[in-house]
């Protein structure tokens, strides 16, 4: 099986980010409206978090409200983070990708709750994860990803 380069990751990154930025972002005055199958996956993606959350939380404990602070200003900058690599040619954008998931990695030391730190290495993982899978693969881990990061602190 061939690795999807980073340009495939990166697209799949910004489907992803549109997807959930389309589901919390309530005041947006888009003039295109989601597609039945946006709003499949979108619901999908909400269902799995949710569900991901639940079993989460009964064998973990939630993040402190000091590492929701970090979780949830990651999570709010994600789309606007990987959504422009996608214009950048295939070695800048995994360059970039990688320079990302280290940010991360080093936010994630600086977690102090057993419950924020599983939350974002869930994350890492994820996006370590889907450089390896196919690209239809890589949406669904990744938008579950980006669901559950969203939702670790609500």
């Amino acid at each position: 099986m061939s690795r999807p380069s980073s340009l495939s990751l990166l697209a799949v990154l910004a489907a992803s980010g549109a997807l959930i930025a389309g589901c919390s972002s309530s005041s947006s005055s888009s003039s295109t409206t989601p597609t039945a199958s946006a709003t499949s996956a979108t619901a999908s993606a909400t269902s799995a978090a949710a569900s991901s959350s639940s079993t989460a939380s009964s064998s973990s404990t939630t993040p402190s409200a000091a590492d929701c602070t970090v979780i949830s200003s990651i999570s709010s900058g994600v789309i606007s983070t990987l959504t422009p690599l996608e214009s950048e040619p295939t070695s800048k954008a995994a360059v970039a990708l990688k320079a990302y998931i280290a940010k991360l990695t080093a936010d994630e030391a600086k977690l102090t709750s057993a419950g924020g730190k599983a939350a974002l290495s869930s994350f890492i993982s994820a996006l370590e994860k889907a450089q390896t899978e196919s690209t239809s693969d890589a949406t669904a881990t990744l938008t579950t990803a980006i669901g559950n990061l969203s939702s670790a602190c609500m």
